[in-house]
């Protein structure tokens, strides 16, 4: 008998453990750096921005709003420069530039760049000072500006 009541409690024991870490959030990676985003219309005079990034802590982000894509569009927004929070997630809410309101159907460019605006340091050591551990050229969302400089940028459409 004690042997029975011995081997259901090793059996329950077993059975919890293995239940509790089948529930065990996952931890969730990605193959390389990445921005994802949503933007809102707010209004003629603001736009929230909110979104999450793999970036380290304390990176700052650029966003500008334009009217349209190609040449000839024109930047609407005044500078906002977001940081990447401890969580991964940052926030802005943008405004418009002098004698410019906002409307549906702009676009949103979040980025980042090793150069612009200022980053920590920390920052640099973990994606190399001219950029070179974004993960250029397999990450879709990784450009080439001038030289060997590269950045991250997502395109974000504002219903």
């Amino acid at each position: 008998m004690k042997r029975m009541i011995s081997c259901l409690f090793l059996f329950a024991l077993a059975a919890t453990v293995l239940l509790s870490q089948s529930q065990a959030p996952a931890k969730l990676s990605a193959p390389t750096y990445y921005i994802a985003a949503s933007a809102e219309l707010r209004g003629p005079e603001e736009i929230l921005v909110k979104g999450a990034s793999n970036l380290p802590a304390g990176t700052v982000l650029f966003v500008n709003v334009s009217d349209f894509v190609g040449q000839g569009s024109k930047i609407l927004s005044a500078g906002s420069q977001p940081k990447v929070g401890t969580n991964g997630f940052f926030e802005v809410l943008v405004k418009p530039s002098q004698g410019n309101q906002f409307k549906h159907n702009l676009v949103c460019d979040i980025g980042f760049m090793t150069d612009f605006p200022t980053q920590d340091g920390s920052v640099l050591k973990a994606v190399g000072s001219h950029g070179e551990r974004l993960g250029f050229p397999t990450n879709p969302q990784t450009r080439v500006g001038s030289g060997e400089h590269y950045y991250l940028e997502d395109t974000l459409h504002v219903p």
